[in-house]
């Protein structure tokens, strides 16, 4: 069972790629809701995409890539933060049918309004400070086009992605151009054909390989003849941030009003993660404590951090970048 990520560089053709092989962190994540095969396949690309992109974070905090569909898949979320812990969901509208072959634009561009939406969430924001979002019109045929797109057109880094999953893993691999020095690096002239060449190494990916084929060994029959440095190799996991606290803190946006109006209808309230399908129980007598207690209300609305996925803000200053 492999859940690694690999950087490398290739210093001469002022490039470098992050390549992810998810398994058990994988299979963590589907294994919380059963969803159709094409949704599953969607899904494990994205997560497989924002580990990639997460190992470049300048900052602590998280990435979250987000598509909003007009089909039958309403929204999908991957989040992963600077360590490598991520956690994924999926919206779907129940009154659609999802057929075998469905295609992407069948599942989320059918009119032509889906959205692609990059969040970055710094861990320490000061107060007032919103998370960056930076939102793109779904384009492409793919969760890599829709990729390439935003980065080429936000973070203007001309980027390639090779995304594949399936029931049992995620995997992909990113090349990305750096801007060019020119002259010699460390005693080595620049490779006019390097970036190139890495794209034709990358069109041989094929999702057999890479989701069966050891990290280490497929990332030796792409790379062993360019000879890039080795920057890191990171483990990546399942992580959920949800709580009960969390939860208590939503009811309170929600409002007492609300709160009560619900309970007329069953005794307490159960509320299940999207992420991990944890399930927080809240009775009457609970419910009402939340709203009595004022100063813990005061205390959990101080210190309430906002969520980067509801509360989103389209620019700003100060803008962390992926790069």
């Amino acid at each position: 069972m492999e859940d690694k990520l690999k950087s490398l560089l290739f210093e001469a053709a002022d490039a470098r790629a992050q390549i992810v092989r998810l398994d058990k962190t994988w299979q963590k994540v589907v294994s919380h809701n059963e969803y159709p095969a094409p949704v599953v396949e969607l899904l494990g690309q994205l997560v497989a995409a924002s580990a990639l992109l997460s190992a470049s974070l300048k900052f602590e905090g998280s990435l979250i890539l987000q598509i909003k569909g007009d089909g039958p898949v309403v929204l999908l979320v991957a989040e992963c933060n600077s360590k490598l812990g991520l956690r994924a969901t999926v919206k779907l509208d129940e009154t659609k049918a999802i057929a075998e072959n469905a295609s992407y634009k069948d599942l989320l561009n059918v009119s032509g309004k889906g959205l692609f939406v990059v969040v970055l969430d710094p861990k320490n924001r000061q107060p007032g400070q919103m998370p960056y979002q930076g939102v793109v019109e779904l384009s492409g045929s793919t969760i890599a086009e829709s990729l390439e797109n935003y980065m080429k057109t936000s973070e203007q880094l001309e980027t390639r992605l090779y995304l594949h999953a399936n029931h049992d893993a995620a995997a992909g691999l990113m090349l990305q151009q750096m801007p060019g020095e020119g002259g010699k690096r460390n005693g080595k002239s620049h490779d006019a054909d390097g970036w190139e060449r890495l794209l034709a190494l990358g069109h041989t990916v094929t999702g057999s390989e890479i989701l069966s084929i050891a990290l280490d060994d497929m990332t030796h029959r792409l790379f062993w003849e360019e000879n890039p440095a080795q920057l890191a190799e990171r483990t990546v996991q399942f992580e959920c941030t949800c709580s009960r606290l969390k939860v208590g803190r939503m009811l309170l946006r929600l409002g007492k009003h609300e709160v009560e109006e619900a309970l007329k209808e069953q005794k307490q309230l159960c509320v299940h993660c999207d992420f991990c399908n944890s399930a927080y129980i809240f009775t009457q007598a609970q419910c009402e404590h939340l709203f009595e207690a004022e100063e813990l209300e005061e205390n959990l609305n101080a210190d309430e951090e906002e969520d980067p996925i509801k509360d989103l803000r389209k620019d700003g200053d100060d803008q962390p970048t992926i790069h």
